[in-house]
């Protein structure tokens, strides 16, 4: 035994602990993904490999490290099928919101009628159209009924489910109070499906305009075409070949820049970059920020409520406001919070919050209301950003009827000047 034992050591590279071979057997080894704060007080990130999601907690806290987040890899098929998801997740993101708050609705509705979780999860994800929610979600219901704890399920998932969504579960497990932290994960995503529909609503019918205006101008030589109309006049011919070509360039561009946007955001760097100069656009960008910290005090507050520690919650709240430059000074406050200083303070010495926003956060603290208070000031920016938006897409409108009318009238001019001067030219002396 011990002969084989050293071979199986030999060929997989790593230790195995020695209570597995006391067994008789070795145990699947999993790998986890970190985040920790060392003993030099740095953020590290790494990976480690182990048994257990407690097993993978004892080795990083005798390596002196303090636990921030940990959650196992999602196990691929094959090496090739793993670098295809960890590729794709970012180019076309995890699941849409709207089906992320519907499945935690009727999830909390589900057990709160007494339904077994795993019976709940095969329903629901038996019920689901997106393709990688329902695998996700028919995972996890494997994974509870192989025993492992719903918290750790949905840590193998971390492309579908953000951190602010397992961190709600792991403590609503933690506590016995799953039912009430899955519907505060519904609250809280349709809050932020509300936000995101917003800007959607106060721009679809300027983006419907541009969108059109190139095949209405396309039509005339469409409809005459289809009438049987085989001539026209070297302008008009080429008028309509211009169109085209600039339609064909204007969707192939667009194809090419989405593609490598998607690509570029992969990397934390440009990530600030492209956040720093969202909020740095005059007059726009002030209302990005206010989404953003609408987002992030919405984000506080459920965290809060679900009773997670209050530097874990504002650490994973700033990574929910959607801007990587805002969350990167955002961020230092929670480190100063789990070194005794007050949330007001910690707050206030990030210069991002107003005074007014300052006031409402000491008030919460000192009277114990922080998640309430953190809630009020959602929604005071929510509401402002709605006013700014709402004059944003008016304002969008009109651009966008003033390029309209440009283009619309260069064609006219060149048309009429065009066939004028043909007039004039046969016409002669």
């Amino acid at each position: 035994m011990g002969r084989v034992c050293s071979c199986l050591l030999s060929m997989r590279g790593r230790s195995i602990p020695s209570r597995a071979l006391r067994r008789g057997t070795i145990e699947k080894m999993a790998t986890f993904r970190y985040r920790a704060r060392g003993p030099d007080g740095q953020e590290v990130q790494g990976t480690v490999q182990a048994a257990s999601r407690l097993e993978a907690t004892d080795q990083l806290r005798a390596q002196g490290y303090w636990l921030l987040e940990l959650y196992a890899q999602p196990e691929s098929g094959s090496p090739r099928a793993g670098t295809a998801a960890s590729a794709g997740a970012p180019l076309f993101g995890g699941a849409p919101l709207k089906e992320l708050a519907l499945f935690f609705r009727q999830l909390a509705t589900m057990l709160g009628a007494g339904v077994p979780i795993y019976q709940a999860l095969d329903t629901l994800g038996n019920q689901r159209r997106h393709f990688r929610l329902r695998r996700a979600i028919l995972d996890i219901r494997n994974a509870i009924l192989a025993g492992e704890r719903l918290s750790d399920a949905f840590d193998r998932h971390p492309a579908v489910f953000p951190p602010i969504i397992r961190a709600m579960i792991r403590v609503g497990e933690s506590g016995g109070v799953l039912e009430q932290s899955l519907r505060q994960i519904a609250d809280y995503l349709e809050n932020e499906l509300e936000l995101r529909r917003l800007l959607s609503r106060v721009t679809f019918y300027p983006k419907l305009v541009l969108v059109l205006i190139i095949p209405i101008l396309m039509a005339p030589r469409v409809v005459l075409g289809f009438l049987g109309h085989t001539g026209g006049s070297p302008l008009t011919d080429t008028l309509a070949g211009l169109v085209t070509q600039v339609l064909l360039t204007l969707v192939v561009a667009l194809a090419g820049l989405w593609l490598a946007f998607r690509v570029a955001m992969r990397s934390q760097t440009f990530r600030w970059l492209w956040g720093l100069m969202s909020v740095s656009v005059p007059w726009l960008g002030f209302t990005l920020k206010q989404l953003a910290l609408a987002r992030f005090g919405r984000a506080l507050s459920a965290l809060y409520q679900a009773g997670l520690p209050l530097s874990q919650a504002v650490r994973i709240a700033a990574d929910a406001c959607g801007n990587e430059y805002l969350a990167g000074q955002l961020k230092p406050a929670s480190s100063k919070i789990e070194a005794g200083v007050s949330i007001t303070q910690s707050l206030r010495e990030t210069r991002v919050l107003p005074q007014m926003v300052m006031d409402m956060v000491a008030t919460g603290e000192n009277t114990g209301e922080l998640g309430f208070m953190m809630e009020k000031v959602a929604e005071f920016y929510e509401e402002e950003g709605k006013v700014r938006s709402h004059q944003a897409g008016y304002v969008f409108g009109v651009v966008v009827y003033l390029m309209v009318a440009i283009f619309v009238a260069v064609i006219l001019i060149s048309f009429y000047g065009s066939y004028f001067a043909s007039i004039f030219s046969q016409g002669g002396p």
